[in-house]
């Protein structure tokens, strides 16, 4: 993911672009130009938006001049709670109506909170400005409020400064004291004015300011001092130097450095909630949302639709079975009348056919009767098989075929009888047989 910081200075403006990789990052190129006023500052962005990548995760870093803080007791340690405080709290106490401004808080010593705010319609004219070029940043802040990241770890106990020659923060025990946004003369005479005041206000001592940014090329960069503070250049050590190829780059951008790693670490400080809320991620999403939802719904009328034809075919299979089983159950069964269950009464008669009365099966006596009837018996049209005896009717194309009959029956039957033989003009007979089961086919 990349981060791409946009400060937007009095003097001047530039960018920042951050790689992050495994929880670091990577410094991956810069700019910084004078502000030459409106038209200028529009090109920038325009230049800016050209060669930016639609996933980058866009912050934009303000002048402290534009805004305004003040310490004060707020014993809330709830963030959200703090910002709908502090309109409040400092109501009467601003230059401004509270509800014009837009407020957010920081930690400061001893439980209080620094208070920072700004111009609501100040602020939403420059996230106005970067929306149109297609810019739009995620957080509104000022990387002043990020630099206690910029203090080495073995100068995090006891007050020091760090000023970039425009701004300057107080820390204490890495507690923010003072922030201020220096004018355009002397910033050393005016850093020392600030650190006497503070000491006389506070008991608060400075004796260290170390310099970053532009503040690198002024006159007392290079270890310079006066009234007893001192100045020299931020060491460069830690996260701070894996993050850039120099020292001197490392300098030059380590404000913009610090704002992208608070990003990351935490909450920083950021305007964009309330009216000015940042709402192009959630947007994005309720569209990603609404296409998940369209398709879903699609889905789910497939689906119904899909059960609904499985449903409809199954029943159409299941009517044309049932008419077919009630077709077999009156041809099988004509003398009777409609029947509860087809199919249960069906499987009843298919097993009585299996094993009758006898005890012998009913099946294979008819496979005898079948195989015995030859040629000359051109049908048979009824048998009956029952108490150890079997009988049937049939036609014969003459009376000895119907006898013939008989004969081919004595392996099946111990004893048998033809009856009811009636001639034909044609020559054929119809003949009635009856015979007794043998005891080993019982």
């Amino acid at each position: 993911m990349d981060i791409l910081i946009i400060e937007a200075g009095r003097r001047t403006v530039g960018f920042a672009r951050f790689q992050k990789r495994g929880g670091a990052l990577f410094f991956s190129g810069a700019e910084r130009r004078a502000h030459g006023g409106p038209e200028s500052y529009s090109q920038f962005l325009n230049e800016l938006a050209s060669g930016t990548k639609g996933d980058e995760s866009i912050l934009l870093s303000l002048d402290p001049e534009c805004l305004y803080f003040r310490e004060v007791d707020l014993p809330i340690p709830d963030r959200r709670k703090q910002r709908e405080v502090l309109p409040l709290e400092l109501k009467g106490e601003t230059a401004l109506e509270t509800d014009g401004l837009i407020f957010d808080a920081l930690p400061a010593r001893d439980g209080r909170v620094m208070a920072v705010w700004g111009v609501a319609a100040d602020l939403e004219a420059k996230i106005r400005e970067l929306k149109e070029a297609g810019l739009e940043p995620g957080m509104v802040g000022s990387s002043l409020f990020s630099w206690d990241i910029l203090i080495p770890r073995t100068l995090s106990e006891g007050a020091i400064a760090l000023s970039d020659g425009r701004s300057l923060a107080v820390y204490a025990d890495g507690k923010p004291v003072l922030f201020r946004s220096l004018g355009n003369g002397n910033a050393a005479e005016e850093i020392v004015r600030t650190l006497a005041l503070l000491e006389a206000g506070t008991g608060v001592r400075v004796q260290q300011v170390f310099l970053h940014g532009p503040a690198t090329g002024s006159s007392f960069a290079v270890h310079g001092e006066a009234d007893g503070v001192s100045f020299a250049l931020l060491p460069v050590s830690d996260a701070l130097a894996a993050s850039f190829p120099g020292e001197s780059t490392a300098l030059e951008y380590a404000g913009a450095w610090a704002l992208a790693a608070a990003s990351l670490r935490g909450e920083p400080l950021n305007f964009r909630h309330g009216r000015l809320a940042y709402t192009a991620a959630r947007d994005r999403l309720k569209r990603k949302l609404r296409l998940t939802a369209v398709l879903a719904a699609l889905f789910l009328v497939l689906l119904v639709a899909e059960t609904g034809l499985r449903f409809y075919f199954v029943k159409r299979d299941l009517d044309s079975v049932n008419r077919s089983i009630s077709q077999i159950y009156r041809e099988v069964f004509p003398s009777r009348k409609k029947a509860v269950d087809e199919v249960s009464e069906l499987k009843s008669e298919i097993r009585r056919l299996g094993g009758g009365m006898s005890g012998r099966p009913t099946l294979p006596v008819l496979n005898e009767i079948a195989l015995a009837k030859g040629e000359g018996v051109s049908a048979v049209y009824e048998v009956e098989i029952g108490e150890g005896q079997v009988s049937l009717k049939g036609d014969a194309r003459s009376f000895q075929a119907a006898n013939d009959l008989k004969a081919r029956l004595s392996s099946l039957c111990g004893t048998s009888s033809l009856s009811e033989v009636k001639s034909r003009p044609d020559g054929s007979v119809s003949f009635s047989f009856r015979g007794t089961l043998r005891e080993e086919t019982k």
